[in-house]
């Protein structure tokens, strides 16, 4: 029924620019590209067919789709090249970071390993001075005519 009440009126160019939600500007320059005259004269006023309208909304909604879709296309490949090179980086950093936790411990395997050497040899020479001074210890001291007999 509204369509009944636009497409039956004619129109002046700021209730066509409010009915499709142009700017006046944008509704000159469609009247202008496809050289549409006016259906009346009132003053300085030009009145058109309200045809204007539907035509401007459709010409709106395929412009919207297109960009819309030429948009998501080339964000995408934009994002994708953006994301690839991201993995690649991630993956470098994951490597040397890799490659710097299996140096890390090795050396801490190989310091493990020395020091528990260290610590035996440590101990077996607290064992032999151990057992040196407790032999010294046993053995009492004799006077010198003890020994003959």
């Amino acid at each position: 029924m509204i369509k009944k009440q636009i497409e039956d009126k004619s129109l002046t160019v700021s209730e066509i620019a409010e009915k499709s939600n142009l700017t006046r500007n944008k509704v000159w320059s469609y009247i202008r590209k496809n050289g549409i005259k006016p259906k009346s004269k009132k003053g300085k006023t030009y009145q058109f067919d309200s045809q204007i309208v539907s035509e401007l909304i459709q010409k709106q909604s395929k412009k919207q789709v297109k960009t819309d879709n030429n948009k998501n296309i080339s964000v995408s490949d934009d994002v994708l090249k953006i994301f690839q090179k991201q993995l690649e980086t991630k993956d470098k950093q994951i490597e040397r970071l890799q490659n710097t936790v299996d140096y890390f411990q090795k050396e801490n395997l190989a310091l493990r390993l020395e020091s528990s050497k260290q610590k035996k040899l440590i101990a077996e020479k607290n064992d032999k001075l151990n057992a040196v001074s407790e032999n010294d210890l046993k053995t009492e001291k004799k006077h010198w005519w003890q020994s003959f007999f």
